[in-house]
């Protein structure tokens, strides 16, 4: 007997769930600290006002690209008490994994 199967066009499409990249984010004074602190501070624009420009630029950028993000506000003490608690230097590596554990959690509250 044969089975009769829906032409693709109209079969039911996957549901796709949209991935979310947790993108750090500073209050003023917070990146002024952060930077302050940090082992690569030359990899920081001058001022606040220029990183902020580049990071919604950014941002857009990678909205454009059919990335969404999702801004994770960090404070410096929060980031250098967890980096002193995980033998980790302040740097690009150890702000992008603080980020995505902070995410993490905001998302999956067990994690």
């Amino acid at each position: 007997m044969a089975t009769h199967k829906l032409p693709p066009w109209l079969r039911p499409k996957p549901q796709h769930r949209a991935v979310k990249v947790g993108v750090t984010w500073y209050t003023d004074d917070e990146w002024g600290r952060v930077k302050a602190a940090a082992s690569d501070s030359e990899r920081f624009e001058e001022t606040y006002a220029e990183w902020l420009a580049m990071a919604e630029e950014s941002t857009q950028n990678m909205l454009g690209s059919g990335i969404v993000t999702e801004r994770i506000f960090i404070t410096a003490s929060e980031l250098l008490a967890w980096c002193l608690a995980h033998n980790k230097t302040n740097n690009a590596a150890a702000r992008a994994e603080f980020v995505s554990l902070l995410q993490r959690q905001r998302h999956e509250p067990d994690a």
